[in-house]
C-alpha cells in the first residue's frame, strides 16, 4: 500500500493534540483551548485516533503479500523491539529527572509524584515492573499498549490470511465486553505487596481499536475491499452529527447530559458510544481521503506525523521536564504562551531524524536526551517555584495548615471542606467544613492544629447559596471548584488523587475550575 499524506497529517493533528492536553494536565492547569482539544468531536479523543490509525497502518504495512508470514512476525516484533527501546529511554530520563527534582528542587518532585506514585512508594521494584511493562506510570502508557498489540500483530495476520477474521474480530469484541470484569485486582493479587500503577486504558479493552483497524488495513490492501457506499456514508454523517449535538448540550431537554454520555462513553473501558462514535469518524475521513487525498493534507503535521514514534518518545519525556516550570507558572498570563512553547518543542525530534542520517541510533538519542534535560533544567530553574515554609508538627503532634484558592471568578463564598484519611469525598469531612470571603481564600486561610496524618481539600464558590456545587442541565459545575493537588480531571477525582500528608505539604494553592 502506498503512503498516504493525509493519515501522516492525522497522526501529527494527533500527536499535537495530545501533547497540548498532556501539559495542562500535568502541569495542573486549564485554559479556554480545552474547549478545542478535548474531545471536540464527541466522546473520542486523540489517543483513540491514534491507536486506530497506527493499528490501521500496521495492519496494511506488515500484510504486503511479499511477506511471508515468518517475515512478518520478524518485522512486526523488530518493530515492537523499537518502541520498547524508546519506552526504556522515556523511563530512564523520566526517573532520573525526577530523582534529581527530588535532590535539587523538592518542591518540583513534589507535584511530580502525582504522577509516578509507585516510584515514591517503591523504587527499584517500580523501575523493574515497568521495564516489563506492568508498571505504568502516567503519561506513559500508550507505548507498552502500542508494544503488546504489535506483538500480537504476526498471529493477527496469519489468521487473516487463513480467512479466519471474522472470528478474530469476534473474540476480540468478546475480550472487549469481557473487559471490565478484568480488574486490576488479577495482577495486584500476583504482585502482592507491589506498588502498581497500571496504567489508565484497560488494554483487554483498547485491543478492539488496534485488532478491528488492522483488519481494515489488511483488507485494504488486497485492494479488493469495497468499503464505500453513499448510503453508509450518510449514515456515518448522520450518526456523527448527532453524537456532536449531543455532546455539546443540544438535548438536555430530554435529560441528555455529559454525564450520561460519559457512562456510555467510559474512556479507560472504551464504552460502546465512545466506539461507535469514532468509527463513524474513521469512516468519514476515509471517505475523504477517497474523493479528494489531498484535502486533509497539512505539511507541517506530516512532518511530526512521519515520525510519530519519535514525536511520542520526546512528547512524553518533554511534558514531565518542563511540568515544574508549567506548574509554577499556571496562574500566570503567559502560561499558555509558555505550554505553546513546549508545544512547537515536538517539531524537534521530527527534524534530528530527518537530519541526523549519519548518526547512530545511539546518539540520536543522547542528543535529543541530553537537549531536552538541560532546557527542562535551566527553566525550571529559572522558572522555579517559590519554596513554601517549613511547617513542623509540634510535640503534641499538631500543625497548622493554610490554604490558598486562585482563579476565583465570582463574589460568592468559598466553601472549603477538609477531609480526613478515612471520610468520602461525596460526604461530609470530619476535619473542617466553613465558608469564607473571597478575599479570606485569595489572601490564605490557616486552620490550627490539624494533627499529623493525610487529609484532601474540596473547594468551592457557593454563589447561589445553596450549601452545595450546583450543576448545569448538562451534568457540569456551574460554580468554580477545585481539589487539593489540582489533579487533571477527566471526572470525578479519587481520593489517591487528591490526598496529601500533612504538614509535609502544609500550604495548599487550590485551582478553581470553571466550566
Amino acid at each position: 500500500m502506498k503512503r498516504i499524506p493525509a493519515l501522516d497529517s492525522i497522526r501529527g493533528l494527533l500527536l499535537v493534540i495530545m501533547t497540548i492536553n498532556h501539559l495542562f494536565w500535568i502541569s495542573g492547569g486549564n485554559s479556554i483551548i480545552q474547549m478545542f482539544s478535548l474531545q471536540p468531536l464527541g466522546q473520542f479523543g486523540a489517543a483513540e485516533g491514534f491507536i486506530l490509525v497506527s493499528g490501521f497502518l500496521a495492519g496494511a504495512i506488515y500484510s504486503r503479500p511479499h511477506l511471508s508470514n515468518s517475515e512478518l512476525r520478524s518485522k512486526a516484533w523488530s518493530r515492537a523491539w523499537s518502541i520498547y527501546k524508546y519506552h526504556i529511554v522515556c523511563l530512564l530520563i523520566v526517573f532520573v529527572w525526577f530523582a534529581l527534582c527530588v535532590t535539587y528542587m523538592p518542591t518540583s518532585a513534589e507535584m511530580l509524584e502525582v504522577n509516578l506514585t509507585s516510584l515514591v512508594d517503591a523504587p527499584w521494584s517500580s523501575v523493574l515492573l515497568s521495564a516489563a511493562l506492568v508498571n505504568k506510570p502516567s503519561y506513559l502508557e500508550i507505548l507498552p499498549l502500542y508494544i503488546m498489540y504489535m506483538l500480537l500483530l504476526p498471529i493477527l495476520i496469519a489468521a487473516y490470511r487463513r480467512g479466519w477474521m471474522a472470528m478474530v474480530l469476534l473474540s476480540s469484541v468478546v475480550v472487549w465486553a469481557m473487559s471490565g470484569h478484568i480488574t486490576d485486582a488479577v495482577i495486584i493479587h500476583l504482585l502482592p505487596g507491589a506498588a502498581l500503577q497500571t496504567g489508565y486504558f484497560d488494554p483487554f479493552a483498547w485491543q478492539l481499536l488496534f485488532i478491528g483497524a488492522s483488519a481494515v488495513g489488511y483488507a485494504a490492501n488486497k485492494g479488493n475491499f469495497n468499503w464505500y457506499s453513499k448510503w453508509l456514508t450518510v449514515a456515518a454523517g448522520v450518526t456523527a452529527a448527532v453524537i456532536l449535538l449531543m455532546h455539546h448540550g443540544f438535548f438536555l431537554q430530554w435529560g441528555i447530559h455529559q454525564g450520561v454520555l460519559y457512562g456510555l462513553a467510559d474512556k479507560p473501558e472504551l464504552g460502546w458510544l465512545r466506539l461507535l462514535n469514532i468509527a463513524v469518524w474513521a469512516y468519514l475521513i476515509a471517505a475523504v481521503i477517497k474523493h479528494r487525498p489531498n484535502l486533509l493534507v497539512f505539511k507541517p503535521l506530516s512532518y511530526i506525523g512521519r515520525h510519530s514514534l519519535q514525536v511520542f518518545a520526546w512528547h512524553t519525556v518533554m511534558i514531565y521536564l518542563m511540568a515544574p516550570m508549567l506548574w509554577a507558572q499556571r496562574f500566570n498570563a503567559h502560561y499558555e504562551w509558555l505550554v505553546f512553547v513546549c508545544l512547537a518543542s515536538i517539531w524537534i525530534p521530527a527534524w534530528i531524524r530527518e537530519h541526523s542520517g549519519g548518526l547512530s541510533q545511539l546518539k540520536r538519542w543522547s542528543l535529543g536526551a541530553g537537549s531536552a534535560m538541560t532546557v527542562g533544567l535551566m527553566l525550571s530553574v529559572v522558572f522555579r517555584f517559590e519554596p513554601a515554609p517549613q511547617v513542623v508538627a509540634n510535640t503534641d503532634g499538631l500543625a497548622p495548615l493554610t490554604i490558598k484558592v486562585a482563579n476565583i471568578k465570582g463574589d460568592g463564598p468559598i466553601i472549603l471542606l477538609v477531609y480526613g484519611e478515612g471520610d468520602n469525598l461525596n460526604g461530609m469531612p470530619s476535619i473542617h467544613a466553613q465558608g469564607y470571603s473571597v478575599s479570606q481564600a485569595t489572601a490564605g486561610i490557616r486552620i490550627d492544629a490539624i494533627p499529623v496524618g493525610k487529609y484532601a481539600i474540596f473547594a468551592y464558590q457557593d454563589n447561589d447559596g445553596n450549601q452545595r456545587l450546583t450543576s448545569g442541565s448538562n451534568g457540569l459545575p456551574t460554580e468554580g471548584f477545585g481539589y487539593s493537588n489540582n489533579p487533571a480531571l477527566q471526572g470525578p477525582p479519587s481520593m489517591e488523587q487528591v490526598q496529601f500528608s500533612h504538614p509535609d505539604k502544609a500550604h495548599q494553592t487550590i485551582q478553581f475550575w470553571n466550566f
